[in-house]
């Protein structure tokens, strides 16, 4: 099955999300295409000097364009967002540009890649990817963004699943099962209910 998953490297919600997708494409076929969303841009953040919201999602914003500078090179995406994400979940690293070189420098990349951390010359390029999530989904959406591609090409997407922690094996191959279910059904529209008051368990991802 193809699906195209949309991150934003500053959500912890995201992050589970993207480890529980990983996870289940060891019980399952999944061709998994990944993009950059932007919720700096999303939000209309990228003027903001002092953001208040629960994440910072300028710090990621900037580290996006280096992403997304190395992707043009044929760099992974996901090879990045996961060293990254290790970095910044796991590890507690904010998205500066001292752990920016010390991932570039793990991953064997050119450390003089975060000079793209300021150059805004690659927001077009972060909007237009942003904007196709968009486009699927619905403008009242954020991360993650899973978008599926049924047997007619029709895209079918949704904002979800999120997830509080990363389920067990058997856990997730079910969750999938009938989130593939409800992407084949035209009659479903949205479920939703209130988000628990803890924060999300990002540590759970470490034993993925």
């Amino acid at each position: 099955m193809q699906v195209d998953f949309y991150f934003d490297p500053s959500c912890p919600f995201c992050w589970i999300t993207s480890r529980w997708l990983l996870m289940v494409t060891n019980k399952r076929t999944i061709n998994i295409q990944w993009h950059l969303f932007s919720l700096a841009i999303k939000n209309s953040e990228l003027d903001q000097k002092d953001q208040k919201g629960t994440f910072n999602h300028l710090p990621a914003h900037r580290l996006e364009r280096v992403m997304l500078a190395a992707h043009k090179q044929g760099v992974s995406l996901l090879n990045m967002y996961s060293a990254f994400g290790i970095q910044h979940f796991l590890t507690g690293e904010e998205y500066s540009d001292q752990t920016i070189i010390s991932v570039l420098d793990d991953l064997k990349l050119d450390k003089s890649l975060v000079k793209f951390a300021d150059d805004s010359s690659l927001d077009d390029q972060l909007r237009q990817s942003t904007n196709q999530a968009v486009e699927i989904v619905g403008s009242d959406i954020g991360v993650p963004t899973i978008v599926f591609t049924g047997k007619d090409n029709k895209k079918t997407g949704f904002f979800g699943p999120v997830l509080q922690e990363l389920p067990e094996i058997d856990d997730s191959v079910e969750l999938w099962d009938g989130l593939v279910k409800l992407a084949n059904n035209p009659s479903f529209y949205e479920l939703k209910r209130g988000r628990s008051q803890a924060g999300p368990d990002v540590v759970s991802t470490a034993k993925c």
